[in-house]
Order: structure tokens, then sequence, then C-alpha cells
């Protein structure tokens, strides 16, 4: 797929956007979103359904959701709340560290760069292209496994890893053109390109796909 197809593609996806109910649309609603709780948010949701991330996010943030509260409770009781994400004992004490370094560091804001994001212990490229999209409005891309499947499916890249997808997207993309792609293609993977049994006869994009997966 080359780069006019691919804007042609996005296109149409946004157009269609609306319609969907993608899991992955309801974090918009789902809990009152700071900069500091979509970066925790972000860190619950590694390798876990967005389904259960959700309900972690809404049960834990019930609790606290500023790192002042948050490092008030103990890891058990935060491992309590976000059980069953996946590694929850792990992104327990994660969160602890995490909210300690913005108290003690950022003096409780969540940085704005991305240099500041990645020296935070827990905070990885992936994680800190999410937080300055959707927590500051940063014209950037995070690409997920989702994303990087979707990529190589259509055939606008053909890589191995999100790391060497994200690369080739920085390069053929704008900062302008890479905004929202992350929300968009994984709510397109969520309903209808999905890893198994693609629903391609829905598909509004399948004309431009070269479906090489």
């Amino acid at each position: 797929m080359n780069k006019i197809n691919f804007a042609k593609a996005v296109k149409l996806l946004e157009e269609a956007y609306e319609d969907w109910d993608a899991p992955a649309k309801r974090f918009e609603r789902g809990y009152r979103r700071t900069p500091y709780t979509i970066m925790i948010s972000v860190v619950l949701s590694f390798r876990t359904k967005d389904e259960v991330t959700l309900a972690a996010d809404k049960k834990l943030f019930a609790l606290a959701d500023t790192p002042e509260k948050m490092v008030k409770l103990s890891r058990q009781e935060i491992e309590k709340v976000i059980y069953p994400v996946g590694f929850y004992r792990k992104k327990a004490q994660t969160i602890l560290d995490i909210s300690h370094t913005v108290l003690e560091r950022f003096k409780g804001e969540v940085p704005r760069s991305e240099a500041e994001l990645l020296g935070i212990k827990g905070i990885g490229p992936k994680a800190a292209n999410i937080i300055l999209e959707s927590a500051f409005g940063v014209e950037t891309v995070a690409v997920d496994i989702h994303v990087h499947r979707i990529l190589n499916r259509w055939g606008f890249v053909s890589t191995k890893t999100p790391e060497e997808s994200l690369k080739i997207l920085k390069e053929k993309l704008t900062p302008a053109e890479q905004k929202g792609l992350n929300k968009l293609l994984v709510s397109f993977g969520q309903v209808l390109c999905r890893p198994v049994k693609p629903i391609c006869s829905e598909c509004p994009v399948v004309q431009l796909c070269e479906r090489k997966l």
C-alpha cells in the first residue's frame, strides 16, 4: 500500500469510526481523564484486554485518581482492585513507583516531554507516546501490536516488530498524519481487522488492503 492509498484508508476508517462499538473507544468516557489517570491506565493496559483494563481503571480511580492519593494506598490494596489485569502484582508496585516519582521529581504533575516520561521507571516508548497524545494532544503515534499487525496486513510496512513499524511511520508520515492513528487502528482491529478471521466482507478499506497476513 502506497502513501496515497494509506491516506484514503485512514479517511475511510475515520468516517466509519463513529459506528463502531470498540472497547478502545470506551476509554474516552470510562473514567475521569487527566494526564495522571491516563498514564496509570496505560500501565494497566499492557498485555491486558481493554475491557479488563477499563474495569480496573474505574475501581482504582474511585479510590485514588491523583498521585497524592495513590501513594497512601498499600501495594496490596492496589493489587486487590486491579485484579485480574495481567501481571497485577508487578503493576501495583509500578503504579506506586510512578506515583512517587511524579510527586518527588515533577511536583505532582505528569511531565510533557518524551525524554522526561522515559526517565520514569515503568514508562517505555509506546507508553510515552500514548500519554503525550492522549493527555497533551501532541502530534505523535504509538505503535502497539495491533497497529503493527494492521500496517503489515495492509502492506504499508514490512516489519518484524512494533519498534520497526514505529520508525517507518515516523519517516513516512508527518506528525499531523500520525495523530489519532493508534486509537483509530486499535478500534478497527477490535471490530473488523481482527488477528484471526478478519471481517473483510464488512471492511470499508478492503479494496485498498493488500491482505498480506
